[in-house]
């Protein structure tokens, strides 16, 4: 099957490229790190994900190489920060000699993956029409693989799961449930990791908001509802805390900058899923509250087998050790995953946050291109200024995604967030109205 996945979006990006970028955000539902093409000892590690990413950075420099060699042009408003990241991806690898063998192919590809489908976005995808489209072909596949994941959950039977474990025989890249830790088993859908699962269903829940906007017909109302319920719970089902904190964050933040319509809307929806949630069993409210409460507990077994905030505090520690050996372009780009392989530092546990792994491996200069992307989608997003709904919901997703990749990592999921904020951006456009990358205005 990986191999037939390949050949389809090979075959779909030399015939219509524009058709497999924008079915690339499906595709990422099904086709985590987990999900192997080639994976033998002699060879770096191939995933379908990133084959379908050099299918794509293939046909599109055929389409170059055949134009000339000339670029048409393209509001792609990231391209500064872009820059900066691959100076810092570049830098990191030059100024290391002795991390070559590792850091070679592992640097380009990571840049690779989250720059490229981005941009093809904003270079294909040119009209709001097309990218509510995708968004939405999106949402509706991902409601149908959140009550897949929690099926599986209840069921205790996940094939899809079952299948991603055979396609990595070395273990080099393993797909995990957790059904041996301390919480047990976690939902992961079509996945490799609960914590990427539930990351998923945010962006999925987040971009239901943005297209249900429309709330005069009752029945799409009321199936509005239960898809976000889907989602919802599938997200819960991961028994993960950062994709539930992620959720919450974003409600929060949409809630404050959205219109009074849609706040009114939400206040009553929140009011009567709490007074569902009250008479179904305060016990569960009990539950999820200690569940929340264990982040800041001082241990491991106590804060269910992930870091409290204490832990956290030891993290930085060790992080900031590595960081002062090379602050401005870092110590090279796998340099966080070998110490934590190398078991030599038990504070640094997993690394679980993007600023540690940023601080160690790309420096002052990495973290600044990342910070570069984060404030240009803001200055996009404040570009919206005719749909509030849109400027809430793409706020929304931004701030919660920061948050959760400072409290979790980046685990697979920037490269969907990022299409989806370019989709995001190109939906909100009015009609016949481009992005201009150079121009900002305020609200």
């Amino acid at each position: 099957m990986n191999f037939l996945i390949v050949l389809y979006g090979g075959w779909l990006a030399l015939s219509r490229l524009r058709s497999l970028v924008l079915l690339f955000p499906v595709l990422c539902l099904f086709t985590p790190k987990g999900l192997g093409l080639i994976d033998v000892p002699a060879l770096p590690y191939l995933s379908v994900n990133r084959a379908l990413v050099l299918v794509m950075l293939g046909a599109y420099a055929l389409r170059v190489i055949a134009n000339g060699w000339r670029l048409k042009r393209s509001p792609f408003p990231f391209s500064g920060p872009f820059g900066l990241m691959a100076v810092a991806y570049l830098a990191a690898w030059a100024i290391n000699p002795a991390r070559w063998a590792s850091d070679t192919v592992t640097g380009a590809m990571e840049f690779i993956e989250i720059s490229l489908p981005c941009y093809l976005v904003f270079r294909f995808c040119e009209s709001p029409a097309a990218a509510k489209r995708a968004l939405r072909y999106f949402y509706l596949v991902g409601v149908v693989v959140s009550l897949y994941g929690t099926l599986a959950y209840f069921a205790h039977v996940n094939p899809y799961f079952d299948y991603l474990q055979h396609t990595t025989p070395t273990g080099r890249v393993l797909a995990k449930d957790y059904s041996d830790s301390v919480r047990g088993m976690r939902a992961v859908g079509t996945l490799s990791h609960p914590i990427t699962y539930g990351a998923f269903q945010v962006y999925a829940f987040i971009v239901g908001i943005f297209l249900n906007r429309d709330r005069r017909n009752t029945g799409r109302v009321a199936l509005f509802l239960a898809m976000q319920l889907v989602l919802f719970v599938g997200i819960v089902v991961t028994n993960s805390r950062t994709p539930l904190i992620f959720l919450l964050l974003s409600i929060c933040v949409f809630f404050m900058l959205a219109s009074s319509r849609d706040r009114l809307f939400f206040a009553q929806v929140g009011a009567v899923a709490l007074a569902v949630v009250c008479l179904a069993g305060l016990e569960y409210v009990e539950r999820f509250a200690d569940f929340v409460a264990s982040i800041f507990s001082n241990d491991a077994a106590a804060s269910r087998n992930g870091s409290s905030l204490a832990m956290r505090l030891g993290q930085m520690a060790v992080a900031w050790n590595f960081f002062i050996q090379s602050p401005l372009f870092g110590n090279g780009i796998t340099m966080s995953r070998d110490i934590v392989a190398s078991g030599k530092y038990p504070d640094f546990y997993n690394a679980e946050s993007a600023l540690f792994q940023w601080m160690i491996d790309l420096g002052l200069v990495g973290l600044a291109s990342f910070v570069w992307l984060f404030g240009r989608i803001y200055t996009c997003a404040r570009q919206r200024i005719g749909d509030r709904t849109s400027y809430a919901a793409i706020n929304a997703m931004v701030t919660g995604y920061i948050l959760f990749v400072l409290a979790t990592g980046v685990l697979e999921t920037m490269q969907l967030f990022l299409v989806l904020i370019a989709l995001l951006l190109i939906a909100s456009k009015p009609a016949g109205a481009g992005i201009d990358p150079e121009r900002t205005q305020t609200r």
